[in-house]
């Protein structure tokens, strides 16, 4: 009865293989070889930019999340021009914007790739290799509004503290 079971298990990942691992194995490659991959960290929390609980619908949070080489950490710089880029999550293939009209304290949430004004991000390099993520064509930055894990990212003027400091991390996730 074991060896039964034993052989048809076997047969079923043998199948299983033949029908899918070429497409696995070419997914993982397309992967590993997408560019200007990053998880973007926060320089007081040591923690990242994330959709919360990886989720694919639209107007998911954006939140801060403990750092991993996921998928749903990940975002794929894609230039507009010179330091202005639009974010693509490598789960998820959708970028982030303002949950309403650009203010003070306005949360950030999860949108398709759309070439919206709104979903675009200056990135200011500052002399210690860190950035602050401005959404272009305003003053207001992407801020930590706490430093727990799922607390909201939101948008903020300029206050010159860690709270809108971040950090690159190049990343080139499988799961």
């Amino acid at each position: 009865m074991f060896a039964y079971l034993f052989f048809a298990l076997l047969i079923v990942v043998i199948l299983f293989v033949l029908m899918f691992g070429h497409r696995i194995y070419h997914g993982y490659v397309k992967k590993r070889d997408t560019v200007n991959t990053y998880a973007i960290q926060n320089i007081k929390t040591g923690k990242d930019i994330r959709v919360y609980n990886a989720g694919l619908a639209d107007e998911t949070r954006i939140i801060l999340y403990s750092h991993h080489s996921w998928e749903c950490i990940t975002w794929q710089f894609i230039q507009i021009e010179g330091d202005t880029f639009l974010l693509k999550n490598l789960y998820t293939q959708k970028t982030f914007q303002p949950s309403e009209s650009p203010n003070a304290g306005v949360t950030l949430w999860q949108k398709p790739l759309g070439g919206n004004k709104h979903q675009f991000w200056e990135f200011i390099k500052q002399a210690d290799e860190t950035y602050l993520i401005r959404l272009k064509d305003t003053e207001l930055y992407i801020t930590i509004s706490a430093e727990n894990n799922h607390s909201d990212i939101i948008l903020m003027p300029l206050q010159n503290s860690a709270d809108q400091q971040w950090k690159l991390i190049e990343q080139h996730p499988i799961f």
